[in-house]
Parts: C-alpha cells; sequence; structure tokens
C-alpha cells in the first residue's frame, strides 16, 4: 500500500509540476528558459519522496516512466514547456539520473547519495543557468568559455547547502559516520567542534568538486555527470572520509592539475580520475591508493615523449592527445566495479589483487604504445607478423614490447607491500600479458579505417566513413577496458597463487 500511495503522490506531483510549466511558457508567449528551469528545479524534489518507497520496482518505476515520455517528448513535442528549441537528451538524461541515483540509494540505504545528487542537479545546475544569463559577466574558464563565473558559484553555493544539510538530517548517517560518532558518544563542545568542521570541509570539497563537474558537462551531459559524481563522492567522503584521504586526494588532484597544465589530461578527465581515486582509497587499501597516483605519473610522463616517427604515428591513432573521461573511465572502471562488488561482498583482499592487475596492465599498455611508437624498427601485426604502419592498433615492435614489461613491472611495485614477492611476480605477469591481450584484439575487433593509400588508420579519414576492417563502434577505448576486464577475470580464478 505504501508504494502505491507513494506513486500516486509521485505521478500528482509531476502532473502538477508540468501543468505549472505550461501555464509559465503560454504566459511568456510560448516554451521559455523559465518554463524549462521551472521544470527542472521541480521534478529534483520528488526525491524527497523516495523515503517512503519501500520496494525497488516502486522506487525505479517513477524515473523509468519519466525517461519514456522524456523520449518521446523530444521525438513528438508532447511537453514544449520543458524542452529547448534545439533539442538534445538532456531531460532523457535527467531521468536517468533519478533512475541511477534513487535505485542505488534505495539498495545501499545511502539516503545522501540521492539527496545530494539530484538536489545539486535540480537547484545548483538549474539556477545556475539562469544566474549565468542575467549577471554571467566573467568566463575565465579556458575548457568552458560558454560557462560562467557567477553560474558556477551558484552550483557551489547549492550544493556546499546540500551537503551540509544531509549530514546534519540524514539519520544513519549518524550512526556510521566516524565523525559523528565522536561528537555523539563523548557530547563534548571539543568534539562537537571537530564534528562541525570536519562536516563544513566535507560540504566544501562536494561544493567544488560539483561545480568543476558542471564547468565539464555539454550538451545536456551535465544532467548525467553532475547528479552521479556529486552523489557518489559527497556519499564517499561522508562515510568513509578521513585525514588520510583528504591528503590522498589532494595529492592526486595536484597531480591531474599538473598533467592539465601539459596537455597530458582533460578537464573532464580530471572529474573521472578524482572520482577513481575517491573509490580506490574509500573500498581499498593504501598500496592500491598508490598504485592509481604512480599510474597517473608515470603515464603522463611517457606521454609527453615524442620525435618525429611518434607524430606521424599518432596521426593515424583517433583518441591521440590529452586523455579525457573516456579513457579514464575504460582504464579505470574495470577495478572500480570490483572494488564496490568486494567491498560488499566482503571479500576485498581479491578485489584489490585485481585492481593492482588492471592497472599493471594499463600501464604495460600505455608504455608498450607510447614508448613503441618512439621505434624506428619494424611495427609487425601481432596476429599475423605482418609490417604495419607505425601507429596502427595490432602493431607491436620490440621497443614497445620491452616498454610494456617495464611499465607493468613499474605498477607491480605497489603489490609488493601487500602480498610480497609472489604479489608482484602475479601482477607483473598478468600485467604485461594485458598489454598482449590489448594489441591481439586491436588487430581483430578494433574498428580500423583506410587512408588515402589504402593502409590501415585508428581515426576516420573524414566524416561518416565506414570501418573496413573490425567490429563497428569498437574503438581503441572499447579494446582498452575488454582487455582490462579480461584480465579481472583471469586474476579472480587465478587468485589462489596468492591470495590463500
Amino acid at each position: 500500500m505504501e508504494n502505491l500511495v507513494s506513486l500516486a503522490i509521485s505521478l500528482a506531483y509531476i502532473l502538477l509540476v508540468l501543468g505549472l510549466a505550461t501555464l509559465v511558457a503560454h504566459i511568456q508567449g510560448g516554451r521559455s528558459e523559465y518554463s524549462r528551469k521551472l521544470v527542472h528545479v521541480m521534478v529534483g524534489n520528488w526525491v524527497f519522496i523516495t523515503p517512503f518507497f519501500t520496494s525497488l520496482w516502486a522506487v525505479a518505476l517513477v524515473p523509468l516512466t519519466f525517461i519514456v515520455v522524456n523520449a518521446l517528448s523530444i521525438r513528438f513535442h508532447f511537453f514544449k514547456a520543458m524542452g529547448r528549441e534545439h533539442e538534445n537528451l538532456g531531460t532523457v538524461y535527467y531521468a536517468f539520473s533519478m533512475f541511477v541515483l534513487s535505485s542505488a540509494a534505495f539498495l545501499l540505504g545511502w539516503r545522501e547519495l540521492a539527496f545530494i545528487g539530484l538536489l545539486t542537479m535540480a537547484y545548483g545546475d538549474g539556477f545556475a543557468s539562469l544566474v549565468g544569463r542575467r549577471w554571467g559577466k566573467h568566463h575565465p574558464f579556458s575548457f568552458a568559455r560558454e560557462k560562467s563565473l557567477e553560474g558556477s558559484v551558484t552550483v557551489a553555493i547549492t550544493a556546499f547547502i546540500v551537503s551540509l544539510a544531509c549530514v546534519a538530517l540524514v539519520r544513519e548517517l549518524h550512526d556510521e559516520t566516524k565523525t559523528m560518532n565522536r561528537a555523539w558518544e563523548f557530547g563534548t563542545s571539543a568534539s562537537f567542534a571537530i564534528f562541525v568542521t570536519e562536516s563544513v570541509l566535507i560540504a566544501l570539497a562536494t561544493a567544488i568538486f560539483a561545480a568543476f563537474v558542471e564547468l565539464t558537462g555539454k550538451n545536456g551531459c551535465d544532467n548525467l555527470s553532475v547528479p552521479i559524481c556529486t552523489g557518489v563522492f559527497a556519499s564517499l567522503l561522508l562515510r568513509y572520509g578521513s585525514v588520510g584521504m583528504t591528503v590522498y586526494l589532494l595529492v592526486a588532484l595536484g597531480i591531474l592539475i599538473y598533467a592539465y597544465q601539459k596537455s597530458a589530461i582533460t578537464a573532464d578527465g580530471i572529474v573521472a580520475a578524482e572520482l577513481t581515486a575517491a573509490t580506490l582509497y574509500a573500498f581499498s587499501s593504501i598500496w592500491v591508493a598508490a598504485s592509481l597516483l604512480l599510474f597517473f605519473i608515470a603515464g603522463s610522463l611517457v606521454s609527453k615523449i615524442s620525435n618525429s616517427t611518434k607524430k606521424r604515428g599518432e596521426c593515424r591513432q583517433g583518441d591521440a592527445g590529452a586523455r579525457n573521461w573516456k579513457q579514464v573511465l575504460c582504464n579505470s572502471l574495470p577495478a572500480c566495479v570490483a572494488l564496490w562488488l568486494a567491498h560488499f561482498s566482503h571479500n576485498t583482499n581479491t578485489a584489490a589483487l585485481i585492481c593492482f592487475s588492471v592497472f599493471a596492465a594499463a600501464c604495460a599498455d600505455t608504455f608498450s604504445s607510447e614508448i613503441g611508437m618512439l621505434s624506428r624498427g619494424k611495427v609487425l601485426n601481432l596476429i599475423n607478423m605482418r609490417p604495419v604502419p607505425n601507429g596502427t592498433s595490432g602493431g607491436v615492435t620490440l621497443l614497445g614490447i620491452a616498454a610494456g614489461m617495464a611499465g607493468s613491472a613499474l605498477l607491480a611495485i605497489p603489490s609488493a607491500g601487500q602480498y610480497g614477492i609472489r604479489g608482484f611476480l602475479f601482477v607483473l605477469v598478468l600485467g604485461f600479458f594485458g598489454t598482449l591481450i590489448d594489441s591481439a584484439l586491436g588487430s581483430t575487433i578494433q574498428q580500423r579505417f583506410a587512408d588515402k593509400h589504402g593502409q590501415l588508420m585508428d581515426a576516420p579519414a573524414y566524416p561518416r566513413q565506414r570501418a573496413v576492417v573490425g567490429i563497428a563502434y569498437a574503438s581503441n577505448n572499447v579494446v582498452n577496458m575488454l582487455s582490462l576486464i579480461l584480465i579481472c577475470i583471469f586474476a579472480y580464478f587465478l587468485k589462489g597463487l596468492v591470495v590463500p
């Protein structure tokens, strides 16, 4: 009965919001930014109804329905009041974020995950657009010239208020968060002051992170990135935050900022990398967290080594240049998923071994590609051993193979701190095997295009060019992720060699 009542209230509320937005649009003489933002802001308040649901199917049904309605509205213009004249998928992303966060919050019991993520998107992103349009006169962000400082400050203030409110109001955090335990158990003014200080610092960190994420969002994608990234980041800080975690994230951020200044990573790549860092520190050991920093540093350094041979080879690749969020995610997602699954199944020791192997394989592949392209010797296809142009996926050189082994050895060093020499050798071998898997997949399933001379290359020579070899849409990023997923599987089934 509770679910049916909550569903009825949800439906009535959303219809009320759409009705008010239609009225505003009518008063304004048609669709307007005000009616669209009214929907954007008010629909986010649905999160206050979610605690009354008692079944997953019920809490997920509302946003799933909204996804379908928004998709149809884009196609057939059902609700003009909530769309732009030049529509993108922003409203669909909005509903998808509602689905992901509300469902995850229900399953995990982390109410703040949905509250912080959805309210920051609803109020922060919603008011940021209006503030930016009316008062936005400063545009200091080189990677987001269309975004204003005034709008970003609006997002930050909203995220700060929402995060601080969640610390005080979400009941289970009073039982689980270390800082709150100290405050309520001891009941002293000193412990309460510590609690307040740490709560403010967490809210401030979340505010800065949310504002930066919003800056990197393009074409409505901020309706996806802002709520999910902010919700996860804030939840990890609230539940697992410590002085050590703060120092670690600051060190990671410093490395990433330096990499950005050297054009080794993009702004959205920083978001993905910092969220990965928070996940690793929260759910794993300091050795795993250190391996990520080592990968950041090593990957950034080798990517800047260049010569004329490498520059010619990079012209044949589709993802040459600074690492973006897709590349970061493809290199880190398998490890992060393994940690999330292991954390709630209480098998973190195995997950740590998987993470070491994944990062060793990712570093081996990076070294093999970046240093291998420096070679002026023959480049051979790994599968058929035929010569291929430098920079072609699936091509290997002796220098690249040696570099791959070195990269794997470098990232295997932190594993020795947790598993000893046996763990080091395990990760070393599996990491090097990972770069061979990547090359094998690159030469078989990765999509490649023909240049004007008929030679294969990763990047299309012209827009909408069809791949002549491989599987369509199987890009280098897809191949990287597939190879690392395979490493996860191998590490899991071979873990008995290291983990008792």
